[in-house]
């Protein structure tokens, strides 16, 4: 009886040995943690950048008095718009007048003369013919009858100066935009040269510059992805289209391009400055506002993004956790670029359409543990930019 009983008691324990290792083997086998992960697409993505900008005006001119005198009057409201034409102050004219209406009475006295010594010309020119009169006498008629031509002349030059002085005693506006404070009040003794000469400042604002730096690696990767093909723009003839955030955060109405680009860089910020040019009919922005640019007009092409919190750093750089098609956690060294508007990276370099890249549970994966996946959606495009 009792060898019966030992020989069932050790039967139960091969029994209970048995199912042991097979529950074992089962648990190595069937993976218990589940992890997120995304499976990656190519896809365009409209790139969109961001720096801190100042706005300028289009152009700011000295208006500065040409002749001088007393300053008579001023004809415009200090800060106001004005127009190009517009006349904007006054100089006593009384000493231009007298000037023009003496250069006029020498004029019409040089012509009288022109008359005189044309008549007595064409009078000794038929009497030399007819040999009554010397060769000399001929030659003397001539002569004054050439400085009488050039006599006239310099009279009617000296009309058209007159009247140039006359006509700047009224200063004008040689541009349209925004005065500044006037540097003379009237009854000044205006000077036509010198400090004494300056009157105001225009500021022209319709369009305005904005002007803005890019860091020089910036635009080296941007050109460096133009010859590469991976960029293009979807607007006519490839221009840049710019954006105006306020400092509120709103967005100027109207879209602005992209005119101009430094040759040089900035030996002292290793930057590169830019300027945008914006249509400003309403003078919303001011010259001297500092404002947000917002450069848009690019896509990046077949790009490869993957969330920020997938991307992990390492003694290589940077680096995510892939998972290959055995469902064995793969570690996938990467070169990333640009940021994206809602957190992520483009990868330019490590991966590839097709990839299943993990984005949770990552502190618990380790290289070659079997992990179970679980897909979340799709990727959404995302808007790839800077902000600086």
């Amino acid at each position: 009886m009792r060898c019966n009983y030992k020989i069932l008691v050790l039967i139960a324990g091969c029994l209970a040995l048995s199912a042991c290792k097979k529950e074992k083997t089962q648990t190595a086998r069937s993976p218990e943690l589940t992890v997120n992960a995304i499976r990656l697409k190519a896809q365009d993505i409209p790139l969109s950048f961001e720096y801190p900008a100042r706005a300028q005006g289009a152009k700011e001119v000295e208006v500065r008095a040409r002749v001088g005198g007393i300053l008579l009057k001023r004809n415009y409201t200090e800060g106001t718009r004005v127009n190009a034409g517009d006349v904007l102050f006054e100089i006593d004219p009384a000493q231009y007048k007298v000037a023009l209406s003496k250069a006029k009475a020498q004029l019409a006295q040089s012509k009288a003369q022109l008359l005189s010594a044309q008549q007595d010309w064409n009078r000794i020119s038929t009497l030399f013919k007819q040999r009554i009169v010397s060769e000399k006498s001929k030659d003397d008629a001539k002569s004054a009858l050439d400085s009488a031509q050039a006599a006239v002349q310099m009279a009617q030059a000296q009309v058209d100066e007159a009247q140039l002085n006359l006509d700047y005693t009224l200063v004008t506006a040689p541009v349209s935009g925004i005065t500044s404070l006037e540097t003379q009040s009237e009854g000044s003794l205006i000077s036509a040269s010198g400090n004494e000469s300056l009157l105001t400042h225009i500021t022209q604002i319709d369009p305005i510059y904005v002007i803005f730096s890019a860091s020089e690696g910036e635009i080296y990767s941007l050109t460096s992805m133009s010859e590469k093909g991976l960029i293009k723009t979807p607007y006519t003839g490839g221009d840049i289209k710019a954006k105006v955030k306020f400092t509120s955060g709103d967005i100027y109405a109207q879209p602005g391009d992209i005119n101009f680009i430094n040759p040089t860089i900035d030996e002292s910020t290793g930057t590169i400055k830019l300027r945008a040019v914006f249509p400003n009919p309403q003078g919303r922005i001011k010259p001297g506002q500092f404002v947000r640019l917002v450069m848009e007009g690019l896509i990046r092409l077949n790009a490869i993004v993957v969330p920020q919190e997938a991307v992990m750093q390492g003694a290589n750089g940077s680096f995510v956790y892939k998972v290959n098609d055995n469902g064995i956690v793969e570690v996938a060294d990467i070169t990333t670029g640009l940021s994206t508007s809602d957190g992520g990276w483009i990868v330019d370099e490590g991966l590839a359409p097709g990839d299943v890249v993990i984005t949770s549970g990552i502190m618990k994966v380790r290289v070659g543990m079997p992990v179970k996946t679980n897909i979340v959606d799709e990727q959404p495009a995302a808007e790839a930019g800077e902000d600086l």
